[in-house]
């Protein structure tokens, strides 16, 4: 097989059409004409890949924006597109926000491609392929699902094609249920070993056991209380994707943070998962330069017109630069970039502030090489530490010699046992290292969200530290808990007037 990069353009032919869905997002059509071998299963698996980029495409508006780490760049704009982004900066999103509706959708149509995989394995014969294209879609559809419970609650469980009659019916499934499911599919991945722990470069991309275990190990900290028997295998299954990446002893072996995200060092032992791309004119690029890109930067930046979205917040900058030399400031975000024309620095806030994390240079607008990281090593490592202190009930030694692994290779000052005198200080340098670790990865809302401090972070956010911009608006509001779920989108229930919608909505 060839290099996942650059067997993704077949997405074209066979992928997108063998999981395309009906206007009823819950059908499938028939795939039995892409299925009759192992090649067309792979093919209709490279599909389910490639429909990671529209879900992609509109998840750092759904978790990064609506957290303290980001925010709108410019107020009271009158353009549709900004009043999108305002409803999910704000919490004051309408069942009719499209950017809601199009990830949702974008959600579906991902999981119908892994559906589509397992409904037509019985045409691979191989048994060892078999075992990794089922785990490749079950692996795909927990991540999915898993974000989709997370950020909705309860949502539709669909595992198989539904007729549009069915689709029009059907109704939500608790949380719990799309839990199990969830668990069921990543279970089933690691007791089976159906996954690889690595593949042959010919194959960087694709799903691995260790990625598995690591997903596995998220949701069981998400889904359970400290105290639990899952919570405590969460940290065995933490410590084996860490020792199966590399079995990290300090922040000396670890991939230098400048290199984790180079183009130039891609899927490097830091990304245990990534979402993949590829420029180049085939409709598979990174759109992330030209979305977060400074806007009216006249190319020097980037080509093209960029939005700007995604603008980083006053008080994560003020996190950073608590130690200047941190190494994480110059590859996560900018404040300034020069104008070759006018032979100056641009530095005035609006206008030169951006994410840079997941932006190179670029012939085609919409068209960058950075993949996207899913999962990877400091997340787990931070994980790892954090379960730990809770399952101790106290900060170890251990607990802190991984929370300081990530701030070794950051080049900041690490922590001592001795400077930790409560579990509510261990917590609280975490949660800050964690915020610093993964800014812009869209991981902060979903920590804020299992800490159970959405809430009380937004509207600190809100009504405290980025005051003085949302003082603009002059009608800016705290948001209550109910607030912290999407709405189900408009397009859902008018197509099914009867499913229950979220509170509040």
């Amino acid at each position: 097989m060839k290099y996942l990069k650059y067997i993704l353009p077949v997405l074209a032919i066979f992928g997108l059409a063998a999981c395309d869905m009906n206007p009823e997002i819950y059908s499938e059509p028939e795939a039995d004409d892409y299925a009759k071998d192992a090649s067309g299963v792979n093919s209709m698996l490279m599909g389910a890949y490639g429909a990671m980029h529209d879900v992609l495409y509109y998840e750092w508006a759904m978790t990064e924006l609506r957290s303290d780490n980001t925010r709108m760049r410019s107020a009271n704009s009158t353009s549709s597109e900004t009043k999108l982004v305002e409803q999910l900066d704000q919490g004051t999103i309408l069942t009719a926000n499209s950017w809601v509706d199009d990830y949702w959708t974008a959600s579906y149509h991902a999981i119908a491609c892994t559906n589509n995989v397992l409904a037509n394995l019985d045409v691979v014969t191989d048994e060892k392929l078999y075992n990794q294209y089922e785990g490749e879609a079950r692996f795909l559809r927990a991540l999915n699902y898993f974000n989709l419970v997370r950020l909705w609650g309860p949502v539709f469980k669909v595992t198989r094609k539904l007729t549009a009659a069915e689709s029009r019916v059907m109704q939500r499934s608790p949380s719990e249920e799309i839990y199990e499911l969830i668990e069921e599919d990543l279970t089933a991945i690691v007791d089976g070993e159906l996954l690889p722990l690595d593949y042959a470069s010919t194959d960087l991309g694709r799903a691995t056991l260790t990625a598995a275990k690591a997903l596995l190990a998220k949701v069981y900290i998400t889904r359970y209380d400290v105290g639990s028997e899952q919570y405590a295998e969460a940290r065995v299954l933490l410590a084996e994707a860490i020792a199966e990446a590399g079995a990290p002893q300090s922040g000396a072996d670890l991939v230098p943070y400048d290199e984790a995200f180079s183009i130039k060092n891609e899927m490097n032992a830091e990304i245990v998962f990534a979402v993949r791309y590829l420029s180049g004119n085939k409709g598979l690029g990174s759109p992330f330069g030209g979305l977060f890109g400074p806007n009216n930067n006249g190319g020097n930046v980037i080509i093209g017109s960029p939005k700007q979205f995604n603008f980083p917040t006053d008080d994560l900058l003020a996190v950073f630069k608590r130690h200047p030399e941190d190494k994480r400031i110059e590859v996560s975000y900018a404040e300034k970039y020069y104008n070759s024309t006018t032979g100056t620095w641009v530095t005035q806030a609006d206008k030169a502030r951006y994410v840079s994390k997941f932006l190179s240079p670029v012939l085609t607008e919409y068209d960058g090489e950075n993949d996207w990281p899913v999962i990877r090593v400091g997340d787990l490592l931070l994980l790892y530490a954090e379960v730990s202190a809770e399952i101790a009930g106290t900060p170890t030694d251990e607990a802190v010699k991984y929370l300081n692994m990530t701030r070794e290779r950051a080049g900041i000052p690490v922590y001592q046992l001795s400077d930790f005198g409560s579990m509510t200080e261990f917590r609280t340098a975490l949660r800050e290292e964690r915020r610093m670790e993964l800014a812009f990865e869209n991981q902060r809302w979903f920590d804020l969200v299992r800490w159970g401090i959405a809430t009380t972070t937004v509207n600190t956010h809100l009504m405290e530290t980025e005051s003085s911009f949302y003082t603009q608006y002059g009608y800016v509001q705290p948001i209550d808990d109910w607030q912290t779920m999407l709405p189900i989108p408009l397009s859902v229930t008018n197509i099914n007037p009867d499913v229950a919608q979220n509170i509040g909505y």
